[in-house]
């Protein structure tokens, strides 16, 4: 009986103490007395504003979030600079810790306290491990050239402009910051269950092919994939699926520059090639020529353009029709809060970007192509 009533004590124990939400404490040496305002925006679109008393340096936040956020404290002691952080708030206990003899700007060029620890979350851990990897990867021996040349860009911005030594750079670059990614990749796979590989994926995910993508994330705790954060990795996946050869192509209606509308449907039963472009875009302005003598040797042979501007400003989108005269179907994309609509759905991230729809309305390929590949692409789809 007197052991299973000391299990008892200690399971009540052990429960009590087990960590439901978040303490977030703060430790800064000479700090004096103030207080601190802890914010966080839109988690699951609940806000949390707090504000508590500082004394003698120290101060308190307890809540607790859905799931982990970014979160920004500000210190503002008494008669000295108001100082504002970032950090990754998660339900443990937290401690951040300075000094703020140590007051200084950071890289950012703004203020900061250098050399402040925030220990106790797990994902602060991962974000710190993850991006630390630009610095720990340059210091490697392998990359020393790389660093040196780093260290003359920074000195001297304009070496850029030597072409020689830009290519080198580049070169070394691409080997450098492909190595970066091998080893976030690595972290990432080793924290299956922290919300902040969702988030670090977020960046990396725009310069991953959909195999690698749903590789990477089908590594992640259900948990982690179903966070605010996995949301939009989620979203892009089966957007990517949508858009991948093979599969209709997403039908649109936007309008030309007299009003009249041009929609996808209406070219069903020819190739049809949708150039997204921008006035604003030199490569894209640059391939016109190319383009008009593409067009000019296909458009017998069942083949239209469609041109799909993703200009926000109208009066420079018809400023660009007017000095380059094109020949072929012009619409403007429409903005939506500050995306391009039909853009957005088909994954356009950057232009120029060519979509290829056959005549039964699916995608061939969606890429970025000079005139010898879309021909290839063109005469293989007509050849069929």
């Amino acid at each position: 009986m007197k052991s299973f009533l000391m299990l008892l004590v200690i399971s009540v124990l052990f429960s009590c103490s087990s960590q439901a939400g978040y303490v977030l404490k703060g430790v800064f040496k000479g700090a004096g007395n103030g207080r601190a305002v802890l914010s966080v925006n839109g988690v699951n679109q609940q806000m949390i504003s707090d504000t508590v008393e500082m004394k003698e340096g120290t101060f308190v936040f307890e809540g607790e979030v859905p799931e982990a956020v970014w979160a920004t404290v500000v210190v503002e002691p008494e008669g000295e600079e108001t100082v504002r952080m970032m950090l990754a708030l998660e339900n443990s206990r937290i401690e951040m810790r300075g000094d703020w003899k140590n007051l200084g700007m950071d890289e950012n060029k703004e203020l900061a306290v250098l050399g402040m620890q925030i220990i106790g979350s797990k994902n602060q851990d991962v974000y710190e491990q993850v991006e630390g990897q630009y610095k720990e990867v340059e210091g490697l021996p392998e990359f020393k050239k790389f660093a040196e040349m780093v260290k003359k860009v920074l000195e001297v911005p304009e070496i850029l402009e030597d072409t020689t030594f830009y290519w080198e750079y580049r070169k070394e670059f691409d080997v450098w910051f492909a190595r970066v990614k091998k080893e976030q990749l690595k972290i990432m796979a080793a924290n299956p269950s922290v919300e902040m590989v969702a988030y670090e994926l977020g960046y990396m995910k725009d310069d991953m092919t959909l195999e690698q993508l749903e590789q990477v994330f089908g590594q992640f705790d259900v948990e982690v994939q179903q966070s605010e954060w996995g949301k939009a990795i989620r979203e892009s996946i089966e957007l990517r699926q949508r858009i991948e050869p093979g599969r209709p192509a997403p039908e649109f209606t936007l309008t030309r520059r007299d009003g009249s509308l041009v929609s996808l449907a209406d070219y069903r039963g020819k190739v049809v090639v949708l150039d997204f472009w921008a006035s604003w875009c030199s490569p894209c302005r640059a391939s016109f020529p190319w383009v008009r003598e593409f067009y000019e040797e296909y458009r017998e042979k069942g083949v239209e353009i469609i041109g799909v501007s993703i200009d926000e400003n109208k009066a420079s989108w018809e400023k660009a029709l007017d000095e380059e005269r094109l020949p072929w179907p012009q619409v403007i994309d429409e903005i939506e809060k500050g995306r391009s609509r039909v853009g957005g759905l088909y994954h356009v991230l950057a232009v120029p970007m060519f979509v290829v729809v056959d005549k039964e309305g699916k995608i061939v390929v969606r890429a970025h192509m000079e005139k010898k590949e879309l021909l290839t692409v063109v005469e293989k789809v007509l050849g069929k």
